[in-house]
């Protein structure tokens, strides 16, 4: 796989990332470790990937799926007993997944713009606006996955309801429609399961819907089903990560 990576065409690049990001993600939901060692992620970000990116290189979405790739690899190590449970491990993982937000630049504290030249600048900074959202989005998921895979919290921890009111926080504030959203069906399938409020339970399946009707992808219809499945359980059920997600449909690519 790297050295396929490290010599293929772009088409080629572009196909693996979805098929890398595919077992980790199957993996993630599962609660088993990926077929790929977190490493790989470092090779796919040097070519083309389906995700957007920050045009001006400060944040990338294979950092935030390297880190839930050695999270899985750890519960595997940590459930098998092979490693011992380390809360040291632990805030490794919450300092590296931290959300992500655009920091200040230089540019930011001259006049507006007004040129019609200066428009592919603006069209740069909205690009990377996006992809820091996306890292955000991924990152508040991973966070989730943290406390309730591998730490064991239930569904209605503090932490766990903090990142899963932000995560959804963040995925509501994007306008539709729009690329980002298109690329969150992880997020919104991880974030939406633990949502405790039947109205947001209800924002969340109309943006579920509205996904499916942009890009007609089959397993958002999974995800839709999960979910419904999930929010009839939470009220009866203290739901363990492997439980939450045991119905999901096996063969559904959640990206």
């Amino acid at each position: 796989m790297t050295t396929v990576l490290g010599t293929g065409q772009d088409p080629l690049h572009m196909m693996l990332s979805e098929f890398a990001t595919t077992d980790l993600t199957s993996a993630m939901l599962t609660g088993k470790p990926p077929s790929f060692p977190p490493a790989i992620w470092e090779v796919v970000d040097r070519g083309p990937v389906w995700w957007g990116r920050d045009t001006q290189g400060y944040c990338s979405l294979s950092t935030v799926f390297q880190q839930i790739s050695s999270m899985a690899f750890y519960l595997d190590a940590t459930t098998r007993m092979i490693e011992e449970f380390s809360i040291e491990r632990i805030r490794i993982f919450e300092a590296a997944l931290r959300p992500t937000y655009a920091s200040l630049a230089i540019e930011d504290l001259t006049s507006p713009r007004s040129s019609p030249v200066d428009t592919p600048s603006t069209e740069c900074d909205t690009e990377s606006a996006q992809a820091f959202s996306l890292v955000r989005i991924f990152q508040h998921a991973a966070l989730i996955y943290l406390y309730r895979a591998v730490c064991g919290l239930p569904a209605n921890h503090a932490l766990v309801q903090q990142h899963t009111q932000s995560g959804l926080d963040c995925i509501f504030s994007i306008q539709k429609p729009s690329k980002i959203l298109n690329c969150a069906v992880l997020p919104i399938c991880i974030a939406g399961a633990h949502s405790q409020c039947p109205k947001q339970q209800r924002l969340v399946r109309g943006l579920a819907g509205f996904i499916y009707d942009e890009i007609r992808f089959a397993s958002v219809h999974s995800v839709i089903a999960v979910l419904e499945d999930i929010w009839k359980r939470a009220p009866e059920e203290d739901m363990t990560w492997n439980q939450m997600f045991a119905n999901l449909n096996p063969q559904a690519i959640i990206l």
